[in-house]
């Protein structure tokens, strides 16, 4: 059985050609598609090695990235509500304009396109819940307490996982090959640990990592570029500073521990961040250069940020007299913090011959969600700012 990871025999040989990735993965990168790690995976894995997805998978991304747009869509109306019945503002023509633009059957066909477009560019489909034994093979799986069912006390919230294995499973049969699964689930683990056709991994690093040894040029392009990069003047440097710098202005940034000993309630927004300085963690460096017939090489490449991020502190006291809370004036706070980011790198070009500096390098990094830890902020009203 293939318990464990692939050994390097399963993929020289190209004894394992197929991948597939669960929903917690998906979720863990925020769903993009886009950017980042997600975006850079086809150049990170050899052109044989294909993902095939369980539709049941697909319509659980689905539903993940409506049920949240949906959420939005929900609030942004209620806002409206809210300002059209605390003033006399007329925001009929907000909300026209929010209806006009269909937010949510606009977002169905895009998250689908997405997706589909995903796949298909890592070569591979979407396998469609079917199968003449699949119904039997599943209650065999239920009702023997087997994996995934093992292992949850609500077993049958496990179908949706039960279904998707099997008919990965039967796709590796089928096609007399292993495939490796992609989950932090201990039910898909589970069951690729007992199935003759299947590994399971933690983590896209994981099975990323398979892939480092494969070429006998990867170690010395990553040496080549690792020196590129740590040269303040070149190119290079100067495209992952422009990287870091956008990402840092773009990121969103949301308030997380923030209280007062001296006021009712406050309430801090932030409105500006900037980087202090980055310092590339170059002994973690990873490459991958997995087809030489088509020059294309993916570098990975962690990074410490610290930034300074700008808020406005906003102060409210209850009037007990008018019943209502009344502000009381605003402060401006810096919070220095770290934030650890992954800088991907894709070059092309002729790779060996060039120096790193003419190589066509493409730099991306993961839409970011970050939380600043505040903490305690008290309202100055000794200062002559008028509180």
């Amino acid at each position: 059985m293939p318990k464990g990871q692939p050994s390097p025999d399963h993929i020289i040989g190209r004894k394992v050609s197929f991948f597939s990735i669960d929903t917690n993965i998906f979720e863990g990168f925020g769903f993009d598609f886009n950017m980042g790690a997600l975006n850079v995976l086809r150049g990170q894995r050899p052109n044989w090695m294909t993902l095939h997805l369980s539709a049941i998978v697909e319509r659980e991304v689905f539903a993940h990235r409506l049920r949240a747009l949906k959420d939005a869509d929900k609030k942004l109306h209620e806002a409206l509500n809210y300002i059209r019945r605390k003033t006399s503002l007329d925001v009929s023509q907000i909300e026209s304009t929010a209806n006009a633009l269909s937010i949510v059957d606009t977002a169905k066909d895009q998250f689908e396109t997405e997706i589909r477009s995903f796949v298909s560019e890592l070569g591979g489909s979407i396998l469609a819940t079917s199968g003449n034994t699949l119904a039997h093979d599943l209650f065999e799986l239920y009702f023997s307490q087997q994996s995934p069912f093992e292992l949850i006390k609500d077993k049958k919230s496990e179908f949706p996982d039960g279904a998707a294995l099997l008919v990965l499973e039967q796709f590796a049969k089928d096609h007399k090959t292993k495939g490796i699964l992609i989950s932090k689930d201990k039910g898909w683990q589970s069951f690729a640990n007992k199935s003759d056709h299947l590994f399971c991994l933690n983590s896209l690093d994981d099975f990323t990592g398979l892939f480092k040894a494969v070429s006998g040029h990867a170690a010395d392009l990553l040496a080549k570029i690792k020196a590129s990069l740590e040269n303040t003047s070149s190119s290079s440097h100067a495209l992952i500073h422009d990287a870091i710098t956008t990402h840092v202005a773009e990121a969103t940034w949301s308030v997380g521990d923030l209280y007062s000993g001296t006021v009712s309630r406050l309430e801090g927004d932030v409105y500006d961040s900037n980087i202090v300085e980055f310092i590339p963690n170059f002994q973690n460096i990873q490459g991958w250069f997995t087809d030489e017939d088509s020059p294309l090489y993916v570098v990975e490449l962690p990074v410490l940020v610290n930034v300074e991020v700008v808020l406005s502190v906003e102060f409210f006291h209850w009037d007990s007299i008018d019943r209502e809370e009344i502000s009381i004036g605003s402060k401006e706070i810096t919070v220095p913090m770290n934030i650890d980011i992954s800088v991907f790198l894709t070059s092309t070009g002729d790779l060996m011959a060039e120096p790193v500096d003419e190589w066509g390098i493409e730099v991306e990094i993961a839409n970011g969600n970050y939380s600043v830890e505040v903490g305690e902020v008290n309202p100055n009203f000794g200062d002559d700012e008028d509180y």
